[in-house]
């Protein structure tokens, strides 16, 4: 009989996550998949073009049926704004779960990729204590850690209240994965159960390809070493510091290109508008996924930071596998796990979160290497991408979770 599964996530295609490549797994397996998410809004805020009310709210893809629920998006990401999105998105999967549960063939499985906020988590319980569902929670945003590490809220006391209901929640779980073996000790004080696994990040199968498919018309400087990253600007990755060091080393043949949306972007122009002169500092509105290898293949070096929060030394990013596996060195500001993936496969330039006269030593390192040492620690990368991360392993690994 064909597995039947519904999947809980906060972002699903056209947004930017793991998830979609694992959907597409299960589905190829002949599973029957049920996904519900919210109207796409990440990273920008706003609605994508082509959704919302009435519009491509319930989707038919042969086993796959994809259902959009009602949400305020994420406007410019301030807290009242996130906490409204996170409130209206919750409101929205509850009641379409108690739909599921009345009139619906029951599911074998529910899953929870759980990126933020952790209240869709309770919708997935609600389902499982009726219909008898085994509920699997892959982990990649520890709550309440997660929301205290980027200001969202910083009283102990909301920090205390938080986490005594999410301890609850996961106690309900029968299978926990997480991303990072940083979060499997405290998972596992969480949890009733052994059956946490450490299930990480890999790249989607057009970056593992990293084909070249358009020829891109962009203002790059042939003499100056072109550092780029993609993905979201947000306050995650301490974009004050770097943009700190931006400036400190605006006399250097560098050229900056930041490809991606997110709240901190505007905030970075306004401070580096001033400072460096047109053309040191380039910003790419978000693109296509398929297109990103295109865009990197124009890089000397990518770079990836998180801040020096605790939480985000045990954290590992995804961003960081996906520049690995398209064989280009990372230049690093981040502390803990995603920096010691970095020194063990010796493919990069790293310096401690938040410290900006070892980023600008890391800098000066990357701007004295050949092309030829440069194509080294990519390849270092790469190589190390394969045995560990690739998305061979993931898939069969994803795929026994849900078929025992």
């Amino acid at each position: 009989m064909e597995k039947r599964i519904l999947i809980f996530t906060n972002h699903f295609d056209p947004e930017h996550f793991k998830i979609n490549e694992a959907v597409v797994w299960l589905t190829q397996e002949g599973m029957k998949v049920r996904v519900v998410t919210g109207w796409p809004n990440y990273p920008e805020g706003k609605i994508f073009k082509g959704y919302g009310p009435f519009k491509r709210s319930f989707e038919r893809r042969k086993n796959l049926i994809i259902r959009r629920l009602p949400l305020i998006p994420r406007g410019k990401g301030s807290k009242l704004r996130l906490i409204i999105n996170y409130l209206s998105y919750f409101t929205s999967t509850f009641f379409y779960t108690l739909f599921l549960i009345l009139f619906k063939k029951k599911f074998d499985k529910v899953l929870v990729h759980h990126t933020s906020p952790f209240f869709i988590a309770i919708s997935a319980i609600l389902y499982k204590k009726i219909k008898g569902a085994e509920a699997i929670l892959w982990d990649l945003d520890l709550w309440p850690q997660s929301i205290e590490a980027v200001g969202i809220i910083n009283s102990k006391r909301v920090f205390i209240a938080i986490e005594k209901v999410v301890k609850k929640i996961y106690k309900k779980f029968d299978v926990v994965l997480v991303g990072s073996k940083g979060y499997f000790e405290i998972v596992q004080q969480r949890v009733a159960h052994n059956r946490v696994f450490y299930f990480p990040n890999w790249a989607e199968k057009t970056i593992e390809e990293n084909k070249i498919l358009v020829q891109l018309k962009v203002n790059l400087n042939p003499n100056s070493l072109k550092i780029m990253y993609t993905g979201n600007l947000g306050t995650a990755q301490d974009f004050r510091t770097l943009c700190k060091a931006i400036i400190e080393n605006k006399n250097k043949k560098i050229q900056w290109i930041f490809i991606g949306e997110g709240r901190y972007k505007e905030y970075m122009k306004q401070i580096l508008s001033g400072e460096i002169n047109e053309g040191k500092v380039i910003f790419i509105p978000q693109q296509e996924l398929e297109i990103i290898p295109s865009w990197v293949s124009k890089a000397d070096i990518l770079y990836l930071s998180l801040n020096k929060s605790k939480l985000f030394t045990q954290t590992v990013p995804a961003k960081l596998q996906g520049y690995m596996a398209m064989g280009k060195p990372i230049l690093a500001m981040m502390s803990g796990e995603g920096a010691s993936i970095i020194d063990e496969a010796k493919c990069g330039f790293i310096a401690p979160a938040g410290n900006i006269n070892k980023l600008n030593e890391q800098i000066n390192k990357a701007i004295n290497t050949t092309k030829i040492e440069r194509g080294k620690l990519g390849e270092n990368g790469k190589i190390f991408y394969r045995k560990n991360f690739s998305s061979t392993i993931r898939r069969k690994e994803f795929i026994s979770y849900l078929k025992t």
